[in-house]
């Protein structure tokens, strides 16, 4: 008899019934001892993925795959099938889900960080200011205020208001505050009240709910976090989308191994999307994606968890490893690679090399723009606002005064450049400029002398590491230059900031503090 609200009719069976109805099919139990410790072990139902493949298909020309396109299996099994070797199969995939587990730990712990302290820049609770995050829409004015607005002729500026999906989000990190039961969770609600900031939230938050906040931060700062990764757009540019797409993949992966599900020959229900580079590019490592066969396979996940562990840990060979180790097995257990998505070419991948890294640079950039408030190069024209046409014809438009302003603001930023004064860094084809350098419309003058002669000494560096070592300079406390109220030390920015140029340029030329600048080492 079935339930009111199903229609599963198979009766329950005891475990020697179990194992009568296996050898009934075809399958070896071995001696009724072992088989009955087996599936006591580890169950009926779990084991039933890994014989899955042990079960004989239909005989043509009966069809080989149902409506939904999947293979079609006889309950019978294939001549020689039996249990010992599905449970080595089962420990195999133990150790697969166990090894899995460890990479995506360090995965998790890293995007933990790197969310928390991006957003934590911007306001210690960045995660419950929606207008901060970028999670807000307009809301349609009600109909009496817009006709108020139309008679008055005053319109009403519009009503914006945190996205659903906003909402959504923050009901669940909620959840997840409340049950938050650390020891430096209770330390932080006694000390400073109920909420916690960023850089502590995303310590409470799952996976899931870590990866849908960087779904709602702002474009730009997912932009950034993807080409620290070095997940590349067609244009170069950070791949948000992508990179939100592994996130997602990768929380469902974890969520199978955290309940020791199968991740042996299974499709994922999350399938991996391809970076614009590697969709534009079939030599890019990551090209592979683009396959329907890899897309929701092991293989197209070890693929991206090597690709992000480059990025996170460089010298980290784990996934490497674990590869290694699917392959050894494989080779006992007796099944091919490419049930698991591996193409045949895949060792031609330079990134299953053991010593193959990635550029740096964009990682360096990265933690560059974390340090301090950048504009981007359209930002900091717009910033020159002393930069003036050369030529200036009464006939022009306004239109064309504007085009011509805007021409002007791009030669003055280009002549910065030329005549290396300014610090530029460059991240996913997109170049960005710490806001300090700039004031009353232009550069700071006693700045620029200061970039231009501490750039010179850099001959040859990588321009990512001169970026860095001019911050450095710039922010690092100096024992030699005037002190602050209370008798700290002050960097030279803080100096430039609280003096005149001319105070600063005497205060760093008595204190030496141009010394103290630790020039790059060159490339190559």
């Amino acid at each position: 008899m079935t339930s009111p609200d199903s229609t599963y009719a198979k009766p329950f069976l005891t475990v020697p019934e179990q194992i009568r109805r296996l050898r009934s099919r075809g399958m070896d139990c071995g001696d009724d001892a072992y088989a009955a410790d087996v599936l006591e072990r580890y169950g009926y139902y779990r084991l039933s993925g890994y014989w899955h493949l042990y079960r004989e298909r239909p005989a043509p020309p009966e069809p080989q795959f149902d409506e939904d396109g999947r293979e079609v299996r006889l309950d019978t099994f294939v001549p020689g099938a039996n249990l010992a070797h599905v449970v080595a199969l089962y420990e195999f995939d133990h150790g697969v889900r166990v090894r899995l587990g460890d990479v995506l730990s360090g995965i998790e712990t890293a995007f933990r960080f790197y969310v928390g302290h991006r957003l934590g820049r911007v306001d210690k609770f960045a995660h419950r200011k929606p207008e901060i995050l970028g999670a807000m829409r307009e809301v349609e004015q009600h109909l009496l205020v817009r006709a108020w607005g139309a008679l008055s002729r005053r319109p009403q500026s519009p009503r914006a208001a945190p996205t659903k999906a906003y909402r959504e989000w923050l009901e669940e990190y909620d959840r997840h505050e409340r049950r938050a039961r650390g020891d430096f969770v209770a330390h932080f609600r006694q000390k400073y009240g109920p909420h916690l900031p960023i850089w502590v939230a995303t310590e409470v938050m799952s996976f899931g709910v870590l990866s849908n906040l960087y779904g709602l931060m702002r474009q730009s700062d997912q932009e950034i976090l993807a080409a620290r990764f070095q997940v590349r757009a067609a244009d170069g540019r950070g791949d948000r989308g992508a990179l939100g797409n592994w996130l997602n993949s990768l929380r469902n992966v974890r969520n199978i191994c955290a309940h020791y599900g199968r991740v042996w020959n299974r499709a994922f229900d999350v399938l991996l999307d391809a970076p614009g580079q590697a969709r534009k590019n079939d030599d890019d490592l990551l090209a592979r994606l683009t396959d329907d066969g890899t897309k929701n396979r092991l293989y197209g996940v070890l693929l991206v968890m090597r690709y992000l562990m480059l990025s996170i840990e460089p010298e980290n060979i784990d996934v490497v490893d674990l590869v290694d180790f699917i392959e050894r097995r494989s080779h006992a257990l007796g099944f091919g690679m490419a049930q698991l998505g591996f193409p045949d070419d895949w060792k031609e991948n330079p990134i299953w090399g053991r010593t193959f890294v990635l550029d740096r640079s964009p990682m360096l950039a990265a933690s560059l723009l974390d340090r301090t408030d950048c504009l981007s190069a359209p930002k900091a024209r717009e910033a020159l606002t002393t930069a003036e046409p050369s030529r200036v014809d009464g006939s022009r438009t306004p239109a064309q005064l504007t085009a011509a302003k805007r021409a002007a603001q791009k030669s003055l930023l280009r002549t910065y450049l030329k005549y290396r004064v300014v610090i530029e860094v460059e991240l996913g084809e997109t170049k960005f400029y710490p806001a300090f350098q700039f004031r009353d419309g232009k550069i700071i003058d006693a700045l620029a002398e200061v970039n231009k002669e501490l750039v010179a000494r850099c001959e040859d560096a990588d321009p990512a590491k001169v970026a860095r070592a001019l911050l450095d300079w710039w922010q690092t406390p100096h024992p030699g230059l005037p002190g602050a109220a209370g008798g700290k030390d002050r960097s030279p920015l803080d100096l430039l900031w609280d003096v005149s140029e001319y105070e600063f340029e005497a205060a760093v030329r008595e204190a030496g503090a141009l010394s103290s600048f630790v020039v790059p080492e060159r490339r190559g």
